[in-house]
């Protein structure tokens, strides 16, 4: 696609080829007429403002373009003419990142459709003509504190989800869905996600998905002070062109000492830049896990059919139950049917965990086998595992209730 942009605007690489933060633009606006884009490219100019540029297109055009790039900080989009400009808002959500700050620009001075837009959760919705003034004010506002509305004073902040998957014993099979399902949002889905592996010892993520591990979660875990953009852009391993895995593989001789502080400290700047930020919580005690627990806005728990499993889901019980407003449980049956005749029925063990089962994932050996030794993800190719981790994803992104959601607030 042919985009017309400022001469001097550096237009951003797809992420395949840098970290976490790279070449990622300050501003960026797609204008549907040559009026308003002369307009806003006029103001940017005045305003000297770096790594920026000026595109005409409208909100279509706007969704084509980011699911390419990184999206810039700042974001203007113009839905004139567009019969259902509201719809065209959730679309552009499904590709932005989280913490981008969005104003939309139209022709119809109709407060109904501005109350609807900020409810979406855009910084503001401006009318055409575009004057220079008011133009100033909305990217110094835009650009100055994440778009402090002046009518209504809303504030915007997009954050990426945690997604904590914990199994109910070891050898459930949680890192290969934590995994699976990483890789399936940022492939399939096309979100931005992290994929952090909190077993420093033995985490098998970085060998689930073929890659060296880089470092720094040792040092992320134990001086939460060193976090920032830079450093987990230089501690996280690419897998493909959205994925980004945080993982370890310390000698066990060695101990780590986790500091109280170090995974709110890592949490925050990965709800900034992704969307998803997928933990792979290890079985230990302790106060790091009820803090992952406490933090997570989803919480995964694997599960198999056997008595272990769920007498070990009974006693985990107190870390998920009574989820707060922004929290749901998703219970996974992983490997049905592996022990036929001899495995618990599912009504039983919905039974006695007073929870209802909510994905169910196949036991198939032959594609989990296969993609192991081939170092892939099960979910590239097609089977019934893949259908499951898809169902399972559904429930992340929401697919499967209909319901009303903010998407930028």
């Amino acid at each position: 696609m042919n985009f017309a942009a400022l001469p001097t605007a550096k237009r951003a690489p797809s992420d395949a080829a840098h970290g976490t933060g790279a070449s990622r633009e300050r501003f960026t606006a797609f204008l549907a007429d040559e009026a308003s884009e002369q307009a806003v490219r006029q103001c940017v100019l005045e305003m000297a403002l770096p790594n920026s540029s000026v595109h005409r297109g409208n909100i279509a055009r706007v969704v084509t373009h980011l699911q390419s790039v990184r999206s810039p900080t700042a974001l203007m989009v113009d839905v004139s003419g567009s019969e259902l400009p509201v719809t065209e808002i959730h679309k552009l959500a499904e590709v932005c990142e989280p913490g981008v700050s969005v104003v939309v620009v139209g022709d119809r001075n109709d407060v109904g459709l501005y109350r609807n837009l900020v409810r979406a959760g855009v910084a503001d919705y401006i009318v055409k003509p575009l004057t220079r003034s008011l133009l100033q004010n909305v990217l110094t506002s835009q650009l100055e504190g994440n778009a402090a509305v002046t009518a209504g004073g809303f504030a915007h902040q997009k954050l990426g989800t945690v997604v904590a998957v914990v199994g109910t014993r070891g050898g459930v099979g949680a890192t290969t869905i934590a995994a699976n399902l990483a890789w399936y949002l940022a492939n399939n889905e096309t979100r931005r996600v992290a994929l952090v592996d909190l077993d420093i010892y033995y985490g098998d993520v970085a060998l689930t998905l073929n890659l060296k591990v880089a470092g720094g979660l040792r040092e992320v875990l134990e001086n939460p002070t060193r976090i920032d953009e830079l450093f987990l852009e230089r501690a996280m391993v690419l897998s493909g062109k959205r994925l980004y895995v945080l993982a370890a593989e310390e000698r066990l001789d060695v101990p780590v000492r986790i500091d109280p502080e170090a995974l709110p400290t890592l949490l925050e700047p990965l709800r900034k830049q992704y969307h998803y930020v997928i933990l792979d919580v290890p079985r230990q005690p302790g106060a790091l896990i009820e803090q992952i627990m406490e933090a997570a806005g989803i919480r995964v728990i694997v599960a198999d059919q056997t008595a272990h499993s769920i007498r070990d889901a009974v006693r985990l019980r107190r870390f998920f139950d009574a989820p707060q407003a922004n929290q749901r449980n998703v219970i996974v049956l992983n490997r049905s049917g592996e022990l036929g005749k001899t495995d618990i029925s599912q009504k039983v063990m919905s039974e006695t965990l007073g929870l209802a089962i909510d994905v169910t994932i196949p036991y198939h050996p032959k594609s989990i086998i296969a993609a192991a030794n081939a170092g892939n993800a099960v979910v590239a190719s097609k089977g019934p595992v893949t259908t499951a981790i898809q169902e399972l994803a559904s429930e992340l992104v929401g697919r499967r209730e209909v319901k009303r959601r903010r998407l930028f607030g």
